[in-house]
């Protein structure tokens, strides 16, 4: 039985409360229930879906976008550019991508030639500029890349709309399944390079490697322009 006392009756000695091997057990313990529950979260599609979904920080803040922020966004934008978002309403995406890529930037989404956002969300899709009001997103970065005309252009923009309707996918085999895979490939198979980053055994393009493109020009960041 381990005694409750911190020290022994011998001057100077130290007894711990437990010892080293129980300590270790129940790290153990605690790492594999956290391993699990992520393993669960992402690979289970309605537990998925709930959990990503979900707003878990509902209530306003201060970094919220609003609908002229995004008006304004729009105005700047040109086809090809890339618009970054990180999000602390959703911060079990922001925890995600920090465990994964060690970025507190989570999704991306290319600006089309009728200035929709091609992105994935559930699966590879257009969206409205507003989604981001809908989300509540509190950070926010429009980045041009250094494109060599109009044909690489149309490249980029051509290889993102066939890949429309890819599911998403939670292990990044698909790059398409991915917001940051989505936008990532469309780049680098045009000849844009958009380095990648080792996580866990596989290559995957991380949200804040768009600002790492040589030449890349940062139109407008949130943390400087609002």
């Amino acid at each position: 039985m381990i005694k409750r006392k911190g020290k022994s009756k011998h001057k100077g000695e130290y007894r711990p409360l437990y010892k080293h091997s129980t300590l270790v057990r129940f790290a153990g313990l605690g790492a594999g229930i956290a391993c699990g529950a992520i393993v669960v979260a992402l690979f289970v599609p309605p537990i998925r879906d709930r959990v990503f979904a979900t707003r878990l920080w509902p209530w306003a803040l201060p970094w919220d976008t609003n609908i002229d922020e995004l008006a304004m966004l729009k105005s700047l934008a040109l086809p090809g550019d890339v618009l970054l978002e990180s999000n602390l309403h959703g911060w079990q995406w922001v925890a995600l991508s920090l465990f994964a890529t060690q970025t507190s930037w989570v999704h991306a989404a290319i600006v089309d030639h009728d200035y929709s956002l091609i992105t994935v969300h559930g699966k590879a899709t257009k969206l409205d500029w507003s989604i981001y009001h809908q989300w509540g997103s509190t950070r926010l970065a429009l980045i041009r890349p250094p494109y060599t005309g109009s044909d690489q252009i149309n490249d980029v923009l051509a290889y993102a709309n066939s890949k429309l309707g890819t599911g998403y996918d939670p292990s990044f085999r698909e790059h398409a399944g991915s917001c940051n895979g989505l936008v990532g490939s469309a780049l680098t198979q045009a000849g844009v390079p958009v380095k990648m980053r080792r996580c866990y055994g596989r290559d995957i393009y991380a949200a804040d490697s768009f600002f790492a493109i040589p030449g890349a020009e940062v139109v407008w960041h949130s943390d400087s322009g609002r």
